[in-house]
């Protein structure tokens, strides 16, 4: 007989446990190519929202002067872009730029990425290359002509998204360990029996010549053809769950994992019968003393217990397998491996403490006449054979309670987080425009209520700070508690409700303004100085071109003399938003000829104005909104080198309703006081008391427009009621009543006073963060800014009793009243419920439940192969039990309940297990994967019972079915024997 048929005959005798061989390894396969499947498709989401937030991808633009030789400058420019970036899905396009003041245009190069081609590798790529791109461009002279600038932020879309994948990619080597370690075991313990079977075939082929390398050869042939037959279904169930949910292309991702589980299934098997076919032809005879048995084992408990204290301390250390590096953070496969070795140690010590436990059980047993005795027995002379069930039972158990522990901790967390990121359950943002008014929120179904918001982000000492503002009565009814926290308390502590009581209000309904305006503006004479006020006198038209050199200057003058002063009246709605109203513009004429309408020149003149007014919002409390005047503008021209001099005041502001009715609006019995960022330019001689809204002032040789702005009463003026975090309480060493100043957005500083201090705010960008309330916010702004930017937010509370779909619907009607807003654009929805975010820490959760129901498809089929051996292997013990007159059932009874038994001790162990490793672990490991939220509130252990009902109750019923299986078929042994013995 050839060689070759003997190992397919001797293969075909022993198929049953090659077939289960084969399903081992195809669903260690099929469930981490699932898995890797699932991970790489959500890498491919989350590099997508990175790039793309705001619905923009993330660019970078490189501005310079325009050189002799464009196309030189253009190459050398490609050259180190593709230098930097490497040659990474991204194009480079090239614009001139005219510049308005010099004859020499600008060039703009700008990079995009190919989103939907980017890499992981690619975005390390685009983060390295913008940041040494400025630098690099200002050392080649064949780019930069007169310096360079660069904007944008790829390489700071391309960071977090970095951050995200590494995270989750870490974390998802923890359930694939899980998984490898239940493959390990499963795998192992197939082959011992597979082992134990040949034992005598083994020997006889020894004894007529086989030497051990012939017979491990044949070993590696047989196992490599069932395994490579396992692998391939595994790899191709993978493939078909993961086209079933539109994943395609897997196929390159899954052939490693393939490859490595067949090649560890391989030495697993091969190893094992090498060293049986090695002892056979040293004629070794088996341990019957146990002491090498028994040293073995202590020394495996020993190592795993050491491996596992090691792994979970580096674990603990860093909270998670992603361990910090100068380059950001890689991931370490033995901190990923501690749960499974945890989980592994266990399994260990409960088969050190079976042997004593059962020991005792039987002792126990044997006291009480009205017991059996017999399982317990039986169980404490079989220890290595019920090791197995043990091991596999412990590790399964432990998988489902880690699954449910890291899923119920992770969704946990995240809904946490996403409810202080989004503040309310919907948070709608605008990136141009704003979202519209209230009203057209709050009427949405399921909507409670709703309120607009702005945010505003700066640094101090480069830790960034993030500022919200809100309406202050509209904290309580509309954002969420964030973390647990009363936000009632915190809109109390704001409340401030004197800050525009004293400016004049518009009637309810306003649709127009009219206004009276009286002043005069003409060019200084300098020559004059006595007896002609802080103004000065008025230099005559003539006197002026004669003494303006031609003929530049003289150009510049005939321009000032036909440029306009534009008026602006601020008006503030009853949430507290600036509107910058648009009330007329009046033309120069300081040459005194009166030719132009709105003309205002050296001569005083009353103008009057007419500006239509839009409805205000209404109020919290659902009263018709009314406007209340909060400032005045004035926006002088440049007049080069002269000194100029204006006066303004408002002598009547009528209001006139949709009805005809019109109503004075008092605006002289408050004062009025000179604010503005660009003040500083003017000398401060107007805004007088008792003159009602008058606006007077000089510049001197302003180069540019100034703009000249009064403020009502003292809107702006104080500190302004706010609630820090600790975080930036504590970086600026106040205490509440104390003030101090925050940073906002273009370098600003809003000087506050701390009137409380929370752990997080609603809606909070970073740890330091601030809570004040809006319209207090943009006064504030009314002093520092010459545009005030309005609240581009807007915030949605659902209806109480709201489910997590009530939310996504809710927040997807809002997102399309956002874009029907005039210039809303670029919108960006996001729930209390993720909506809206990147989930990198989906992928991870699915990963856990399919290393849980894997590894309790592993535990079955091992715990049904071991029992089906045992089986057959005591046939003699059932023969002889049933000659001394133990009925079949009785014997079927006692089997059954030895595996239950063992089973479910084993069970209780790895739940407890489980939980003990889950306590310890799935916090850090679920705070790992909660990116794209820059406040992550502290994690604590959760059990979601969803994920773990499937493979538990699979586990359970699986070892049922065992039970019962191994019960019919020795009661059926037990009576084939009877029958037999009657025939005789």
């Amino acid at each position: 007989m050839s060689r070759a048929r003997l190992l397919a005959r001797r293969s075909v005798a022993h198929r049953g446990l090659l077939v289960l061989v084969a399903v081992l390894v195809a669903t260690v396969t099929a469930a981490l190519g699932t898995t890797i499947g699932t991970v790489r498709a959500a890498e491919a989401r989350v590099i997508d929202d990175a790039l793309t937030r705001g619905g923009t991808p993330g660019v970078v633009t490189v501005t310079t002067r325009l050189a002799d030789d464009p196309a030189a400058q253009d190459a050398a420019m490609r050259q180190d872009v593709e230098e930097l970036f490497g040659d990474g899905p991204y194009d480079v396009t090239r614009e001139e730029v005219p510049d308005d003041d010099s004859d020499a245009p600008f060039v703009r190069w700008t990079i995009t990425p190919d989103v939907a081609a980017t890499t992981p590798d690619d975005l390390r790529a685009f983060t390295a290359g913008q940041a040494a791109l400025l630098e690099t461009v200002l050392a080649d002279d064949d780019v930069q002509v007169r310096g360079a600038e660069m904007t944008g932020d790829l390489g700071e879309r391309s960071a977090d998204a970095t951050a995200s994948l590494g995270a989750a990619s870490a974390v998802a080597l923890v359930p694939m360990m899980v998984l490898a370690l239940a493959g390990v075991i499963a795998v192992a313990q197939v082959a011992r029996l597979l082992a134990a079977t040949r034992a005598g075939e083994v020997r006889l082929l020894v004894s007529r010549g086989a030497s051990p390398a012939q017979l491990t050869a044949a070993a590696a042939v047989e196992a490599g053809v069932v395994v490579l037959v396992g692998a391939a279904a595994g790899c191709g169930a993978a493939v078909a769950l993961l086209a079933s949910e539109g994943i395609s292309g897997a196929l390159g991702d899954l052939l490693p994992s393939a490859v490595a589980c067949a090649l560890a299934a391989v030495l697993v098997v091969v190893a094992l019968e090498g060293l049986q076919a090695r002892a056979a032809a040293a004629l070794r005879l088996v341990d019957t003393s146990g002491r090498a048995r028994q040293a073995a084992t202590w020394g495996t408990v020993v190592l795993v217990l050491v491996a596992a204290t090691v792994t979970l301390w580096l674990l603990r250390r860093y909270g998670s397998p992603l361990v910090p590096t100068p380059d950001g953070g890689q991931s370490d496969p033995a901190a990923a491996a501690a749960p499974a070795l945890a989980l592994a140690a266990a399994a260990v010590v409960a088969v050190v403490l079976l042997g004593p436990l059962t020991r005792a059980w039987a002792a126990l047993a044997a006291r009480r006449p009205d017991t059996r005795v017999f399982p317990a027995r039986q169980v404490a002379r079989r220890l290595a054979v019920t090791a197995v069930p043990v091991v596999l039972v412990v590790v399964a158990a432990g998988s489902v309670v880690l699954a449910s522990a890291f899923v119920g901790t992770g969704t946990q967390l995240r809904l946490a987080s996403a409810a202080v990121a989004s503040g309310s359950d919907v948070r709608v943002v605008t990136h141009t425009g704003t979202p519209g008014p209230v009203a057209g929120y709050e009427s949405l179904p399921g909507a409670a209520s709703a309120a607009p918001a702005r945010m505003s982000e700066g640094a101090a000492d480069d830790v960034p700070v993030s500022t919200t503002g809100l309406p202050v009565d509209r904290i309580a009814a509309t954002a969420l508690d964030p973390g647990g926290q009363d936000v009632g308390a915190m809109a109390a502590a704001l409340s401030d409700p004197d800050l525009y009581a004293e400016n004049p209000r518009l009637p309810a309904g306003t649709d127009a303004l009219d206004l009276a305006v009286t002043g005069e503006y003409f060019i200084v004479d300098e020559s004059v100085t006595q007896n002609v006020g802080p103004l000065g006198a008025p230099l005559s038209w003539a006197d002026a071109v004669a003494s303006a050199p031609p003929p530049v200057e003289r150009g510049r003058l005939t321009a000032f003399e036909l440029s306009t002063l534009p008026l602006t009246l601020w008006l503030a709605d009853p949430d507290g938003q600036l509107l910058p109203l648009d009330v007329g513009t009046l033309n120069v004429d300081v040459d005194g000829k009166g030719d132009e309408e709105n003309a205002i020149g050296p001569v005083e003149s009353t103008l009057d104005l007419r500006a239509p007014v839009p409805p205000a919002p209404d109020a919290v409390d659902g009263t018709p909104g009314e406007w209340t005047v909060v400032a005045f503008d004035v926006e002088m021209p440049a007049p080069g080198n002269r000194a100029t001099s204006l006066r303004l005041s408002v002598d009547e502001l009528d209001a006139t309703t949709a009805d005809g009715t019109t109503t004075p609006v008092d605006v002289e019995s408050i004062s009025w006081n000179l604010a503005g960022p660009d003040t500083a330019a003017a000398i401060p001689f107007g805004a007088r008391q008792g003159t009602g809204l008058t606006l007077a002032s000089r510049v001197e040789y302003q180069p540019m427009s100034a703009l000249v702005r009064v403020v009502g009463a003292s809107a702006g003026r104080k500190a302004v009621p706010a609630v820090l975090t600790r975080d930036l309480a504590g970086m600026m060493a106040v205490r509440v009543g104390e003030r101090t100043e925050v940073p906002l957005e273009g370098g600003d500083r809003l000087t506050v006073e701390v009137v409380d201090v929370v752990d997080v705010v609603p809606g909070a960008l970073h740890p330091a963060a601030a809570l004040v309330g809006l319209a207090e916010l943009q006064a504030a702004s009314l002093h520092m800014d010459s545009t005030v930017i309005p609240a581009q937010e807007m915030w949605v509370r659902a209806a109480p009793g709201a489910s997590e779909a009530d939310v996504t619907a809710l927040g997807a009607a809002a997102g399309d009243v956002a874009r029907q807003a005039d210039s809303a654009d670029g919108v960006v929805v996001t729930t209390s419920t993720g909506g809206g975010r990147s989930d990198a820490a989906g992928p991870v959760r699915r990963a856990f439940w399919v290393a849980a129901l894997a590894a309790v498809a592993l535990a079955l089929v091992g715990v049904g192969a071991v029992s089906v051996a045992a089986v057959r292997g005591r046939r003699g013990e059932v023969a002889v039990l049933r000659a001394v007159g133990m009925p079949p059932r009785a014997q079927g009874n006692d089997r059954a309940l030895e595996i239950a038994a063992v089973t479910g001790a084993a069970l209780l162990v790895g739940l407890l297990a489980g939980w003990a490793v889950a306590a310890a672990t799935a916090p850090g490991l679920a705070e790992a994967t909660i990116t794209g939220y820059a406040v992550v509130p502290p994690a604590s252990t959760a059990l979601a019972p969803a994920a773990a009902l499937v493979p538990g109750a699979v586990l359970l019923a699986g070892l049922a079915v065992v039970a019962l299986a191994v019960r019919a078929g020795v009661a059926a042994q037990a009576r084939e024997g009877t029958y037999r013995e009657e025939v005789r």
